[in-house]
């Protein structure tokens, strides 16, 4: 104690709280609240901040859902324009296919038609023949030459009705 009493001094002490206490209100005044009003901005900015990012994400998942949404969209219209393609070939398909059974049919019928032609051609030109040999046998049988062209028209009438008869 003695160790106390010789080196604190009572006035000493009392000067050093006096002077304790002109700081702290002196730094109270003045730098208390300033510094309180810089950490209450500090707060406020990163509350702010906060709530910015907050924000933020919510508005990235909206955009981001916006997006699938659209996505999901376009990729539905693809399907779509695919079917329809789809649809489009199977069509011209089938078109091309009625063309060509009718090119085939009208093809068809025309050589049908050309062998028709030809084959009664070939009628009247074996009628011809047919009659042109029956005046040459008649003509042999009977000995005599006849005149051609009467005889050969009476044939051909001959031959019609036969084959009228037929």
């Amino acid at each position: 104690m003695e160790f106390f009493q010789e080196n604190i001094h009572l006035k000493e002490v009392f000067i050093q709280l006096v002077a304790f206490l002109i700081v702290f209100l002196t730094l109270k005044k003045f730098a208390w609240k300033p510094l309180l009003a810089i950490m209450k901005e500090r707060r406020d900015k990163f509350e702010h901040e906060w709530t910015h990012i907050e924000k933020i994400k919510k508005d990235v998942a909206a955009l981001q859902k916006d997006y699938q949404t659209h996505l999901q969209k376009i990729e539905e219209e693809a399907r779509i324009k695919m079917q329809e393609a789809i649809q489009e070939g199977r069509r011209i398909a089938r078109e091309i296919q009625e063309k060509a059974r009718a090119d085939s049919q009208a093809s068809f019928e025309k050589a049908k038609e050309t062998i028709g032609i030809e084959v009664e051609k070939a009628r009247i030109e074996l009628r011809r023949e047919i009659a042109k040999l029956s005046l040459q046998v008649a003509e042999k049988v009977i000995s005599e030459k006849m005149d051609g062209a009467f005889h050969e028209k009476k044939a051909l009438e001959l031959i019609d009705e036969l084959e009228k008869k037929l």
